[in-house]
């Protein structure tokens, strides 16, 4: 084994698990809408979001607001999407300890350290502030790329980039988005992250889902 690829957001980073992140108002609050209007929109549009279609954050909260109605007026909606971009990049900048911890342990085991992430462009935009990027190598975005987990495209291109085969290279996520049925398609060793979200996850591969409870756990479940 050559490589380990970690998946982002509630492996890495977790927005929805800090106390200190839970103080804000509910999303469709902030846009004047309903949560219904959003949700409808979200499940419309995710894939386009999550591929590339809107440029940057303010494209997309131009576009929600315009589909869920909401009351804000062109300045506000720049106020709300620049607000939304400094809170994510406030949500990538915190990391906890022990993740610095595992990623050393893993790097110090010899194995490349590799990110595939499902992310929106303010995402990508808040990764400069994030205190992780000295410690992996290929950061591989799907609204960078043009294509998101569970695609194999995804994990083929970032194996690629990593100059590894999949066969090579583990992959440790929280399971979102079938992430873990889509590496294993390809021939990845998969091991669900599940010290921040403990999600059931659907599994048909032959072998059992190795599963890592705390993030100490990790190292020790690499070969």
């Amino acid at each position: 084994m050559k490589a380990v690829f970690f998946d982002l957001f509630e492996t890495l980073i977790t927005e929805k698990t800090r106390s200190d992140f839970q103080a804000r108002a509910p999303f469709h609050k902030r846009l004047g809408t309903t949560e219904e209007r959003v949700s409808l929109w979200w499940s419309e549009n995710e894939i386009a979001a999550m591929t590339g279609k809107f440029p940057n954050c303010l494209a997309g909260f131009t576009h929600l607001c315009t589909a869920v109605k909401s009351p804000l007026t062109k300045d506000e909606i720049v106020t709300a999407a620049e607000e939304h971009e400094a809170w994510k990049s406030k949500v990538l900048s915190c990391v906890e300890p022990q993740i610095f911890e595992m990623l050393r342990a893993v790097r110090a085991r010899g194995l490349k350290v590799g990110i595939i992430s499902n992310a929106l462009p303010e995402e990508v935009l808040a990764w400069r502030f994030c205190p992780l990027q000295d410690l992996v190598d290929p950061v591989v975005f799907s609204c960078s790329v043009g294509v998101m987990k569970p695609d194999r495209a995804i994990f083929e291109l970032a194996c690629s980039r990593l100059c590894v085969q999949p066969s090579e290279a583990y992959f440790v996520g929280d399971g979102g988005y079938d992430e873990l049925q889509g590496a294993a398609s390809l021939g990845m060793r998969t091991i669900q992250a599940a010290w921040y979200q403990d999600r059931d996850v659907e599994w048909s591969c032959s072998s059992p889902l190795v599963c890592a409870n705390s993030i100490r756990d990790l190292p020790k479940l690499l070969r």
